[in-house]
């Protein structure tokens, strides 16, 4: 009977450790291009939504001659979003926050999961500091409405003290700093 495997030649072990290192090196190097890839995404789908909700807006305003208004200073984003889908359809659905907080003490209940927004038109007007010095410039610029995103960090990063810390991706994709935007007014940045 004749061996079958005379004559086969194999890889030898050197030569499959090889293989896998640069199998592995390949991998090193794919995957957090991948991993940043994702939160770039994320990142232009949370301007899109905020550029679709601030059309919203813009288009109550027509029909109603003011933004929607929750009352008080509250951030009060489960009286404001309903308003743009019912009795009249501005959206079809609110987007949710792409990048919810961490921290629960920072997203209230009348939150819910989208994109924290409020009149800020009508806080300041009540005299509410809120937002420091960028929120207060961008009224007196004529914004009315505030949406916000924690961003990739994951916690917000407003307060009456700092203001508004804007996010940049020149900082590292997973840096500090919130995604904002005014109506009117547009994207908030860092420059």
């Amino acid at each position: 009977m004749k061996n079958v495997f005379s004559g086969c030649k194999g890889f030898t072990l050197i030569e499959l450790l090889i293989v896998v290192a640069i199998i592995g090196i390949l991998a090193a190097i794919a995957v957090p291009n991948f991993l940043n890839a994702q939160t770039r995404a994320k990142v232009a789908r949370c301007y899109s939504d905020m550029k679709a909700i601030s059309t919203a807006f813009e288009m109550y305003q027509l029909d109603c001659n003011s933004y929607p208004y929750g009352g008080g200073t509250i951030w009060a984003s489960y009286y404001i979003y309903p308003r743009l889908t019912t009795p009249i359809s501005y959206m079809s659905s609110i987007p949710t926050d792409i990048f919810i907080a961490k921290d629960e003490a920072q997203r209230p209940e009348e939150h819910g999961h989208w994109y924290p927004g409020w009149n800020v038109y009508q806080v300041v007007k009540q005299g509410v500091a809120w937002g420091g010095p960028p929120v207060q410039d961008a009224v007196r610029s004529g914004a009315h409405m505030l949406t916000v995103s924690s961003g990739p960090d994951r916690s917000e990063d407003i307060s009456s003290q700092w203001g508004l810390f804007p996010y940049h991706t020149s900082n590292g994709l997973v840096s500090d700093g919130d995604i904002y935007r005014f109506t009117p007014g547009g994207q908030g940045n860092s420059g």
